[in-house]
């Protein structure tokens, strides 16, 4: 079995493996999306570190090049110079917070939620904004725009393997190895940051089961649901 069919399996085993974990109640949800917020972290990390060991290593010399004050607020993309999709981008600033409203569902669960979730928020939010415009910006550092976006057919589907494939590659030989290790780097790269994905996804996978169920059937009128729907389990959890 390949191809359409095994994923259609595994999906399926995914599905069942994660709903029972869900209806477990927040052990597991919790060690799930930590090990997912971790694996990210870590990727962001090794992007940035990686990154400024290239420009320092290639003495200051950037694979994009900066002509001017213009480099900084008009996109190389052609499909990104106007005023309207330059608007458009916000878009994917809007999407980098997508999910956050479902951690709602789980707040009762923290010691101080009162305190903490907001810090949380906050912290969040700084974090993601920070981590975006420094990103972007070290993106310059090994990535070419001409070169390793447009003549490579990079997309909005595997850019994020493009730019951290290319960043591996760029680490190899700013470090004077061979062009066969380098290219090995560059893959080693590439399958990091989409184990990072994987876990990332699944790790919010879960909280996204998890949040709804427990907001929609207990945070309304138990009247307006059959009684076998609003029945916990010795877990806390409407998981009948």
């Amino acid at each position: 079995m390949c191809g359409t069919p095994l994923i259609g399996v595994l999906a399926i085993l995914f599905m069942i493996v994660s709903t029972y974990l869900s209806s477990r109640g927040m052990t597991g949800i919790k060690i799930m999306s930590s090990i997912g917020g971790w694996f990210m972290i870590g990727m962001n990390l090794i992007f940035i570190l990686s990154s400024l060991l290239v420009i320092i290593m290639n003495h200051g010399q950037l694979a994009q090049p900066i002509t001017g004050w213009q480099s900084f607020i008009i996109s190389p993309n052609k499909d990104f110079q106007t005023p309207i999709t330059i608007i458009s981008f916000v878009v994917y600033a809007v999407f980098a917070y997508g999910g956050m409203e479902t951690v709602g569902g789980v707040i009762d669960s923290m010691k101080h939620p009162e305190k903490d979730f907001p810090k949380g928020l906050i912290i969040g939010s700084l974090f993601t904004i920070i981590s975006y415009v420094l990103m972007i910006f070290m993106t310059g550092f090994s990535v070419n725009y001409q070169k390793d976006i447009v003549q490579t057919g990079a997309n909005t589907g595997n850019i994020t393997y493009v730019v951290y494939g290319t960043l591996g590659k760029a680490f190899g030989t700013a470090l004077n190895l061979d062009p066969q290790t380098s290219l090995m780097i560059g893959k080693i790269f590439t399958r990091a940051i989409a184990l990072s994905g994987l876990m990332g996804m699944m790790g919010a996978f879960f909280v996204l089961l998890y949040s709804p169920v427990k907001s929609f059937i207990m945070g309304s009128d138990p009247r307006l649901w059959p009684k076998a729907a609003t029945k916990l389990n010795k877990h806390g959890i409407p998981a009948n």
